[in-house]
């Protein structure tokens, strides 16, 4: 129906589906014809943004959303589907301005011409020696972090009219360091890490239940004094962590950034009660808060920055909320030195892309076909009567920039301001009729756009393999559990880069990576246990502990040596007397009864020799 345009009451379109700030891939269809016909009007429900149901709205009222999506082998094609819970009274922001000179052609403008071959600028050397985990770690949360949520964990506690807490940076440390031991070693609840049938000594004997729960209890991360209640001048919903968050997010901009980078959307788990949390039906965790995050082709992040709700994003240049996160994600990317972007429909208009293009900052995305602006192209119908593989493309002779229609199962669109269809390859696709993998044609686009789409997807990947889950009822402490998992994954894609400028292939898992940084959080700089056994009379059910049984493990069984932090940070190693003697842990021929009590490894030390000292002095 040619220039036709169809309206929805609110009720129909609540009824219809719950969109995030403006997301139309998932309405609707609007036919072919309609898009083609100059007359046509873009409802100006397409930039309504931040729709969400009122408090009293149950989720039954969320109608099933049409399931004609786009059913082709391109990451991240989705439209993320949510509930704020719960909403403001802030009006919703009216359509954005679109741009009516797009002028679309066959042919290729030169303005199209860009070199997609160059590359950017390399990245530093590497350091002359890797460094240790926790060095790789300290580089996204420093000691900085650890002295604010120690001191405004002391203040919380007093402001509580709790007890003396009297934490340190050092014990914070430990604290932290434990939450991501218990990551490494689960267990079904954290106090069976201290139960007699269950008790666990490396997190046991480091830090009493009773003072692990105390600092749960009053852990915090800002001065409560100086909070803004909603509706009053320079409020903050992320008040109670904004200074964690900030720190970390603004070491993970001092790192040199990819070539090819992608914006998409991560969900920090949680299902309480808050404001800001949401419902994205496209993801694993579908409860939580959202982050928009920028990521490498890697998974390493680069910027985040955490959705509150309306207000978040201030609609500056017109472009919509969702245009508005791009520009703010990559305006610490280098301009002009052809570092590219990508993202999916939910974000994507020709005018944003234009606009990264005058920013210096070439792009790649999918869009939906009623952001076409004009632009005709050939109807699902015909594609598909040419066949899997059939593309048509149209260009922007202003801008240069390219849209390119493919046809896979279904059919997809594409944008991009310095690539097009060719050159066009082959790829392997299965044939439902022939029952067997068949070869397609597949513009050069599609393939740049699968290559570099997926990097916040791997890196949510990376943080959910063991990622803190001691589910604390304060929201903020599931974000600063999110923080210490981001520097951990960040730390060791970094330290992954170093190895691969150094041409070395091997590289610890990410499994002993955070082991070694709980590991040196917990010992460095830190006394050693001089007993292990609990504080008070001992239990009939419970066996007595040596203090000095790790110096003897039993037949068979190695002695596992500490971290190279451990060794060496010259803080309360003393020698002591194993129960058994044994082989030297540095000269390999020499036999000693003597060991540390920190490293809980035998050690010479006579007339001749003193590898006691060289093991605690040398690298």
């Amino acid at each position: 129906m040619a220039g036709r345009q169809r309206s929805y009451s609110l009720k129909e379109a609540i009824e219809m589906v719950c969109l995030p700030d403006g997301a139309l891939s998932e309405t609707e269809s609007i036919s072919d014809d309609e898009i083609g016909d100059p007359d046509f009007v873009e409802p100006a429900e397409a930039y309504e943004s931040d729709f969400s149901l009122d408090d009293d709205e149950t989720l039954g009222a969320i109608a099933i959303p049409n399931p004609n999506t786009l059913d082709v082998e391109i990451h991240n094609v989705h439209a993320d589907n949510y509930i704020e819970v719960p909403d403001d009274d802030e009006p919703q922001p009216g359509p954005a301005p679109v741009n009516k000179v797009f002028s679309w052609r066959q042919r290729k403008p030169p303005a199209a011409d860009i070199d997609p071959s160059f590359q950017g600028p390399a990245f530093s050397p590497p350091p002359d020696e890797i460094p240790s985990p926790k060095w790789y770690f300290d580089q996204f949360m420093d000691e900085s972090v650890f002295e604010l949520i120690s001191d405004q964990s002391n203040l919380y506690a007093v402001m509580k009219n709790g007890p003396e807490l009297k934490t340190t940076p050092s014990e914070m440390e430990q604290f932290i360091g434990l939450h991501i031991l218990m990551t490494v070693v689960r267990m079904p609840s954290y106090r069976m890490y201290w139960q007699t049938t269950t008790r666990y000594n490396p997190i046991a004997t480091v830090m009493g239940r009773k003072r692990f729960d105390n600092l749960r209890t009053y852990i915090h991360m800002n001065d409560n004094t100086n909070v803004k209640q909603k509706g009053e001048p320079g409020y903050d919903p992320l008040f109670k962590v904004r200074p964690v968050l900030e720190k970390v997010r603004a070491n993970c901009l001092k790192v040199e950034p990819e070539e090819n980078n992608s914006i998409d959307e991560q969900m920090i788990p949680f299902k309480g009660k808050i404001g800001m949390k949401q419902y994205i039906k496209n993801k694993p965790k579908k409860w939580g808060i959202k982050v928009f995050t920028r990521a490498g082709v890697t998974g390493l992040v680069y910027d985040f920055e955490v959705y509150t709700g309306k207000g978040t994003v201030p609609n500056e240049r017109g472009l919509g909320v969702a245009g508005e996160v791009v520009l703010r994600l990559v305006s610490d990317v280098p301009k002009g030195l052809n570092y590219k972007c990508f993202f999916d429909n939910w974000f994507t208009s020709p005018e944003l892309i234009v606009e990264l293009k005058k920013m210096g900052i070439l792009s790649v995305a999918t869009i939906n076909r009623n952001r076409l602006r004009g632009c005709t192209l050939k109807s699902d119908k015909e594609l598909s009567k040419a066949g899997r593989g059939a593309y048509e493309v149209k260009y922007e002779m202003t801008s240069g920039m390219a849209i390119v229609k493919w046809y896979d199962n279904k059919a997809v669109l594409l944008a991009s301001s310095f690539i097009g269809p060719d050159p066009v390859d082959r790829c392997r696709r299965w044939s439902k009729e022939k029952k067997e993998y068949v070869e397609v044609d597949r513009p050069h686009i599609v393939k740049v756009y699968n290559n570099n789409m997926g990097g916040v997807d791997l890196a949510d990947m990376f943080a959910a393999l063991y990622r803190i889950e001691l589910r604390p009822r304060r929201w903020y402490l599931r974000i600063l559990y999110y923080l210490i998992d981001l520097s951990l994954v960040n730390g060791w894609l970094l330290y992954r880069r170093h190895l691969t400028q150094k041409q070395e292939k091997k590289y610890m898992p990410l499994l002993d990576f955070r082991a070694q940084v709980a590991d040196a959080l917990i010992k460095v700089g830190k006394r050693a246990n001089l007993n292990s056994r609990k504080r008070g009379r001992p239990s009939s059910e419970e066996a007595p502990e040596c203090s000095q049984a790790a110096t003897s493990s039993p037949p068979g069984q190695r002695i596992i040596a500490p971290s190279v932090e451990v060794r060496l940070d010259r803080f309360d190693h003393f020698p002591i007397h194993a129960d058994k003697r044994g082989r030297c842990r540095v000269c390999k021929n020499g036999y000693t009864q003597m060991a540390c009590l920190k490293c809980k490894v035998l050690l010479c030390f006579t007339k001749d020799k003193n590898c006691f000292l060289d093991y605690h002095t040398k690298k």
